[in-house]
């Protein structure tokens, strides 16, 4: 499908954009005031999470998946790193 295929071209120049006006974004937020958030540093959750043993099933599913054949599919993808960083 050429319509799917030119969102996914966007997407990557979109994100190119962002690399090339923002070239800290790798490693610091865009916006400054993210820099002193307050992140949850929590050594189990997260092998928890990395392993799909978070106890929600589609999360883990996708873990699972990921670690089995290397692959997720884009809307668990999305999913998995919502949960990663709001639960």
């Amino acid at each position: 499908n050429a319509e799917a295929f030119m969102r996914q071209i966007v997407w990557r120049d979109f994100a190119y954009h962002l690399l090339y006006h923002f070239p800290a974004t790798p490693t610091e937020p865009l916006y400054p005031q993210f820099k002193a958030f307050p992140w949850r540093k929590d050594a189990t959750g997260f092998k928890a999470w990395t392993r799909g043993q978070t106890g929600y099933p589609l999360v883990d599913a996708g873990l699972r998946q990921l670690w089995r054949t290397g692959w997720m599919h884009n809307r668990v993808r999305l999913i998995a790193g919502s949960f990663l960083i709001k639960d």
